[in-house]
């Protein structure tokens, strides 16, 4: 059997898959299976590929039931339970507004736990600096997160290699332990800190946010609007480490110290840049993978790339077999896949022509290597993309064309100006000029792309997903055949067809009324929206989130300008936390507020302060019976019967959808009595199923028939018999009503 290696590694890939799909064996029949499989295979070599398949399926399956029995169940177990323990910082925190996150590692035997661990813990904040090698000495709260925002949260950390994370308990303080010796591992984490410095030193806010992210995977100082565009253009693959950086590392190194050196040197380098940048699988795969080709190298070995690259694989699902779950595994693993097995044909069959000039005849290699790899990386890529995020760049074959051969240069200019800013700040400044005039050109090509209407392609429903698959299949066969003719009519035309089907779709959708409601924790912001018209309902978030951002981001997405109308149920902190920030950051034309309002609120004066400042035009009402506002096209309408409160509907054909969410259960009860305020769908704060018996009676009148209750709520899919929503767990709730052009 040819290469037993891949065949292996993927079914034991397979076997993994199976188990995290909750699929078991008996131990006995497993191993009974495992061991016919060795000895059939052993015994009759016709059947060895067939066995060695089934070998490869049941170990995976029996090695991840172990290793979730073995080490995940004894950690999971800490879950709702109170440690005092003293732990070890292993890298440097992420700062947050209120608070910092930092890794820890646990000595299970001080907790009664049969194994040591690494997890997540949030932290108050602290005047003495944290670094790696410091002591903690606290009460732990462990806990397994739940799904937030559409999100499966402990899928996530525990494809990160974390099964249970913590929060340390402020009632009984907590006490940092500076470390008198630091360990050697955490050395390439203080350069990775000090790297940071050097670039927020020599670069603008913008452009160092996008150096860290680069050489250090580092996002967190990315803005939104830029993290976003460069989605968009399909470029976000630049910032997110992968086997692309180690592969500009690797050629650095060869390309300063020679191919020899570099070669001895390569290992311990990508040995240091993985301790440097911490568990990725993408990034350990690429070290185990061009580790591979270094020690070839050294040894004067064939290397083959396909073996190294399910080799790879294998090791990794051993040392986590939950990685697994890791879209940056799947994308990388996919992608990589991709590259080795039809770019070498693409640029085969693209060759340099004979009669072209010799100064064209580098950068016409360069395109065609570049196109090769792009449209043989989205061949596997394009349903994973379409499955885990629901849209595809449509451009993003161009985007990256314009963009890589300066991310090639960039990288490199980044590493040698950190060095260089801890030795001389001067010598630094001449290295990261450039790298300043790249960092904008990259910037520009993703906001160039991302600014486009039609350059996103979004998955909408399973056909849709399925027609993705199809046309993978459709390219991978392309490239397998790989005619020249059929690749040079096949990519321009699928290209040409992504492009065709998201500008009709693109077109289609202008028109329909959409109603969106963002997850802000206990506030609220409802966007509605229809052709250029967009309205806003409140404006206010708590917790981690930021609404002003959230609503940039919805706006930036779909490609709108300004806000046409903006509705406030309530002057106060539930409803107009953040609304100063959004007139002073975002265009509004309009502003509709209750007609009385508490002066003493802090909230209030401030508001008003903004809408002057700005000038603003705003209309101060309560209307006694609903009041239509704004265009007709959005279907808005305002009650104001309750003092210093307004009651919002938002109507189409299709959907009958009412916020009271500014309205105590009292109030409401009260307005009922007067006013009929039936409707399909009510948003209700999350206090309002505290009182159980007022909040029957309100459903009783209003016979609402699906209820969107706000954080705060117990999460049940279900309230008295009433579908139930929390937008905190599920993630952004949209209505849609499709309408034919006029």
């Amino acid at each position: 059997m040819k290469r037993p290696v891949i065949w292996f590694s993927a079914a034991f890939a397979a076997g993994v898959a199976l188990a995290l799909r909750s699929f078991s064996l008996p131990w006995v029949l497993a191993l009974t299976l495992l061991a016919g499989c060795f000895l059939f295979g052993w015994k009759c070599s016709a059947f060895r590929p067939v066995c060695v398949l089934l070998a490869g399926v049941l170990s995976g399956l029996c090695y991840t039931q172990a290793y979730h029995a073995v080490i995940q169940a004894p950690c999971a177990a800490l879950d709702g339970t109170s440690k005092s323990m003293i732990v070890e910082v292993t890298d440097f925190p992420k700062q947050y507004d209120t608070g910092q996150r930092v890794e820890i590692r646990v000595i299970g035997s001080r907790i009664g736990c049969p194994l040591n661990f690494r997890t997540l813990a949030y932290l108050p904040k602290t005047e003495q600096d944290i670094k790696p090698g410091d002591e903690l000495t606290a009460t732990f709260d462990f806990y397994i997160p739940n799904q937030t925002q559409g999100f499966d949260r402990a899928s996530y950390y525990r494809s990160q290699g974390y099964a249970i994370l913590a929060h340390v308990n402020e009632e009984f303080g907590m006490v940092v332990t500076a470390a008198s010796h630091r360990p050697l591992r955490y050395y390439p984490k203080a350069f990775a800190q000090t790297l940071r410095a050097v670039y927020m030193q020599h670069g603008t806010e913008r452009q160092a946010a996008f150096w860290r992210a680069l050489t250090t995977g580092d996002r967190t100082a990315l803005t939104t609007t830029d993290t976003d565009h460069l989605r968009r253009a399909g470029l976000s693959h630049v910032i997110a480490l992968s086997g692309l950086h180690v592969g500009f590392l690797i050629s650095m190194l060869l390309l300063l110290l020679g191919r020899k050196i570099g070669t001895y040197l390569g290992i311990p380098v990508l040995l240091a840049f993985y301790l440097m940048v911490g568990w990725s699988p993408s990034v350990v795969r690429a070290c185990v993978m061009y580790g591979l080709i270094l020690l070839a190298f050294a040894l004067r070995k064939e290397y083959d790339s396909v073996n190294a690259l399910f080799f790879a694989l294998l090791l990794i699902l051993l040392v986590l077999p939950d990685a697994l779950l890791s879209v940056s595994l799947q994308l990388s693993f996919t992608s990589t896949l991709g590259i080795l097995c039809f770019a070498w044909k693409y640029q085969h069959i693209f060759s340099v022509p004979k009669r072209m000039p010799r100064r064209l005849k580098k950068v016409y290699r360069g395109v065609m290597g570049s196109l090769g790899c792009s449209v043989s990386s989205a061949a596997l890529t394009t349903p994973f993309l379409l499955y885990h995020f629901g849209y595809l760049s449509v451009f993003s074959i161009f985007s990256n064309l314009l963009a890589l051969w300066a991310i090639s240069l960039l990288f490199p200019l980044l590493f040698l100006g950190g060095v260089l800013g801890i030795i001389s700040a001067p010598l630094a400044g001449i290295v990261l000029t450039p790298a300043a005039w790249l960092t904008d050109y990259v910037y520009q090509i993703g906001d160039f792309f991302a600014a486009i209407p039609f350059g996103v392609l979004y998955c909408e429903n399973t056909v849709d997903f399925l027609l993705s698959v199809l046309v993978s299949i459709l390219m991978i066969l392309m490239l397998w055949l790989a005619n020249k003719r059929v690749l040079a009519i096949c990519t321009p035309m699928i290209t040409a067809v992504l492009i065709g089907v998201s500008l009709s779709r693109s077109n289609a959708a202008w028109d329909d009324w959409t109603v969106t409601v963002l997850s802000e924790g206990n506030g609220q912001a409802i966007l509605v929206s229809c052709g250029d018209e967009l309205a806003l309902i409140d404006c206010s978030a708590t917790g981690y989130h930021d609404a002003v951002e959230d609503i940039k981001q919805y706006m930036d997405w779909n490609n709108q300008q300004n806000i046409d109308l903006f509705i406030l149920t309530s002057v106060d902190k539930s409803a107009a936390r953040n609304a100063s920030e959004l007139l002073q950051e975002v265009p509004v034309d309009m502003v509709i507020l209750p007609e009385e309002n508490r002066e003493k609120n802090a909230v209030y004066p401030k508001f008003m302060k903004t809408l002057r400042e700005q000038n603003i035009p705003y209309d101060k009402t309560a209307p006694q019976n609903e009041l239509q506002v704004g265009d007709p096209v959005l279907g808005l309408s305002v009650l104001g019967r309750t003092e210093r409160k307004l009651v919002v509907r938002m109507q189409s054909e299709q959907h009958n959808i009412v916020t009271v969410r500014a309205l105590t259960q009292k109030m409401l009860l009260e307005l009922t009595e007067q006013y009929p305020l039936a409707c399909d769908t009510l948003l209700v704060a999350g206090s309002f199923t505290k009182d159980a018996d007022k909040m029957h009676e309100i459903l009783r009148r209003i016979c609402p028939n699906q209820l969107v209750i706000e954080n705060g709520w117990n999460s049940k899919e279900s309230y008295d018999g009433i579908p139930a929503s929390n937008p905190y767990v599920s993630g952004t709730i949209i209505w849609k009503t499709v309408r034919e052009e006029e």
